[in-house]
């Protein structure tokens, strides 16, 4: 079994380029409305580390996709 696997976290809000530090090893894709983070975890513990530091901050989480490697 696998544990690294990459995903695309899609947040409903806009994040600037300043919180690409706070968000690694995740980097960030914004848009107008919404910022996408991609990247790579080792395990599930990270992954929800990521996911509780956006809860913290009170952002919108939109969805949460694992992305197949190619």
């Amino acid at each position: 079994m696998q544990e690294e696997m990459n995903y695309e976290i899609s947040l409903g809000n806009n994040l600037d380029e300043k919180w690409a530090n706070y968000f690694k090893p995740f980097s960030l894709i914004s848009k107008p409305d919404t910022t996408s983070l991609v990247g790579r975890v080792h395990d599930q513990a990270e992954l929800f580390g990521i996911l509780l530091k956006i809860r913290d901050l009170g952002l919108k989480l939109v969805s949460v996709k694992p992305l197949t490697d190619p």
